[in-house]
């Protein structure tokens, strides 16, 4: 295969994987930088081996199975690093970007399961405290079927929640 076929494919891949990919290495860990991290290090062992992934009968699967060993080992360097922190006393700093990226991170996992609108329809019910009736004309909707709109986003944040976390918990209970 050559540079631009090569090239090609993994665009593709990128294309069609990369928000998969994020998804899957996301849930359950709070730290942004670590999930981009693993990401990173996952398509770039994709771009490496190209030509065998090329062939593979199932891309997204070899995709999920280097992110999953990709995150198991950044995750023990990160540990080691974090004890090695602990030593020297440095470890509450580590803590607090840990939970700074707590809200970042439940944005982004509500962000790629529902729209832009749907989310910002959320934030204003939710977190700004807009009233039912403040959220249907802001977004120019039924006044009376806001509150249905608002259980149906709900409702679908939950199935693909745990849809995802099935898929985790199968994989690594492939892995034990």
């Amino acid at each position: 295969m050559n540079k631009e076929e090569k090239d090609k494919f993994f665009n593709g891949l990128m294309t069609k994987a990369y928000d998969k990919v994020y998804t899957f290495v996301s849930k359950g860990c709070r730290d942004k930088e670590f999930v981009e991290d693993v990401v990173q290090e996952t398509f770039y062992e994709a771009y490496r081996k190209a030509d065998i992934l090329m062939e593979h009968p199932n891309q997204m699967g070899w995709l999920y199975n280097t992110a999953k060993n990709k995150r198991m080992k950044l995750w023990e360097k990160k540990k080691d690093f974090y004890l090695m922190d602990e030593e020297h006393g440095d470890n509450d700093v580590a803590d607090e970007n840990e939970r700074g990226y707590e809200e970042v991170e439940l944005a982004e996992t509500i962000k790629s399961s529902i729209s832009e609108t749907e989310y910002e329809m959320l934030r204003d019910y939710y977190l700004n405290g807009y009233s039912s009736v403040e959220v249907a004309d802001k977004y120019g909707l039924d006044r009376g079927g806001i509150r249905m709109r608002m259980t149906r986003i709900k409702k679908k944040l939950k199935e693909d929640i745990v849809v995802g976390w099935f898929i985790f918990l199968v994989c690594v209970w492939r892995f034990l």
